[in-house]
């Protein structure tokens, strides 16, 4: 009876350490340290561990064919049940959106493009006409430090093809980018810590923000 007790707490035990060994934190940052603050990398790397995790739970799958599956998500729009609500989606908005790495690396487009604007059009409502603010999409910086560390560690073909789209300032839609990826982005691409941190932090992250405005 002891030894089948001991036989029983040991799987435990390894069961335990295999699920921590599996949702260890990831360091895919570290590759941008000699251009990016510490507590950048300190914050990149967390947001994309918890990315991870939720990938993990919510695909059921390996983590390469999560993160593939993600793409093809984003690209159709067929997410998960209840994707966008997991524990601490609206604290891990929050602590993005707060960043000194947020504030830095989008802007506004008008920052750099004030053509970019474009007029919304008056609408009437209740018989008086409502003036709506101009369309002036946030983008990730063309010229900041982010995307520069981005134009120069990035080595994978498919995802060189969607920086050169952030680095013209170019507002587009997610799902495009996504379907792009889906269809063009290798295994091997997809084991690169850095593709998975773009993933995690330019569409989810960013996306997230829009869900979450307050």
């Amino acid at each position: 009876m002891k030894t089948k007790f001991k036989i029983i707490v040991f799987a435990m035990l390894v069961a335990t350490f295999s699920s921590c060994q599996g949702q260890s934190n990831v360091n895919y940052a570290n590759e941008l340290q000699d251009c990016l603050p510490v507590s950048d990398i300190d914050l990149l790397n967390s947001l994309t561990t918890k990315f991870e995790n939720h990938l993990r739970s919510s695909y059921d799958v390996d983590l390469t064919s999560s993160y593939k599956k993600y793409l093809q998500s984003l690209a159709t729009g067929d997410f998960p049940k209840d994707f966008f609500q997991y524990s601490t989606f609206q604290e891990d908005m929050d602590k993005f959106r707060n960043s000194d790495f947020y504030q830095r690396s989008w802007v506004k487009t008008s920052s750099f493009d004030e053509e970019a604007i474009v007029d919304v059009p008056l609408t009437v409502a209740d018989g008086e006409i409502q003036k709506q603010e101009p369309h002036d999409p946030i983008v990730l910086d063309p010229s900041g430090k982010y995307l520069n560390c981005l134009v120069e560690k990035n080595e994978s073909k498919a995802i060189n093809d969607y920086i050169e789209i952030l680095k013209l300032g170019i507002d587009i839609s997610p799902g495009l980018v996504a379907q792009a990826l889906y269809e063009n982005i290798s295994s091997e691409e997809l084991n690169d810590g850095l593709t998975r941190l773009i993933i995690a932090i330019n569409f989810h992250y960013q996306i997230g923000l829009i869900m979450t405005e307050k």
